[in-house]
């Protein structure tokens, strides 16, 4: 097992770029990647981490903007609109940076990328439609991306607290 530690922190040097820890999920993938194909060069593994992270993504968008034009019936799609792009640098290849609007995720984490998705999208509609999506019922002030146990979450700043979670991004997300 000490090959796969030292692999794996190889691996992570080549494609996270934050000093946070990585959550669960990430690490298990990790993990059965190397118990399925073994060692693997960094260029390979930033392609596959790239890869995830864009797959998951567009997952992401689709779960957002399902929400978007069924609650204001706008749409976020259209040439002028470019969700998703892979950031590759010329020394090192992909790093696994996954853009939409000025937002962006670097890890194929799943909450991660959906409360990404949700501000860049929420970022979009504002611009584009001159819209505040989503609102709160109770306060008619706009939410903004948090996370409560593990999940992305829409929040509302308002209230006697300081604030609530409103529900989840992913309607099929249990909080």
């Amino acid at each position: 097992m000490a090959n796969f530690a030292d692999w794996q922190d190889r691996m992570l040097r080549a494609a996270w770029r934050h000093g946070d820890d990585l959550p669960v999920e990430v690490l298990e993938w990790i993990s059965e990647l190397y118990g399925e194909v073994g060692e693997i060069s960094e260029e390979v593994f930033c392609e596959l981490w790239t890869a995830r992270t864009f797959s998951m993504a567009r997952a992401a968008f689709q779960v957002i903007k399902k929400s978007v034009e069924g609650e204001i019936g706008k749409k976020v799609t259209g040439e002028e609109y470019c969700y998703i792009d892979y950031v590759r640098d010329p020394d090192i290849g992909p790093v696994g940076v996954v853009r939409i609007k000025s937002v962006e995720v670097s890890t194929p984490d799943w909450e991660e990328i959906l409360g990404t998705m949700a501000e860049g999208v929420q970022e979009f509609v504002m611009s584009h439609y001159r819209i505040v999506w989503p609102v709160c019922e109770n306060h008619r002030k706009g939410l903004h991306v948090g996370y409560f146990r593990g999940i992305s979450v829409w929040r509302c700043r308002e209230g006697r607290a300081g604030g609530h979670v409103v529900r989840a991004i992913d309607p099929a997300a249990r909080l």
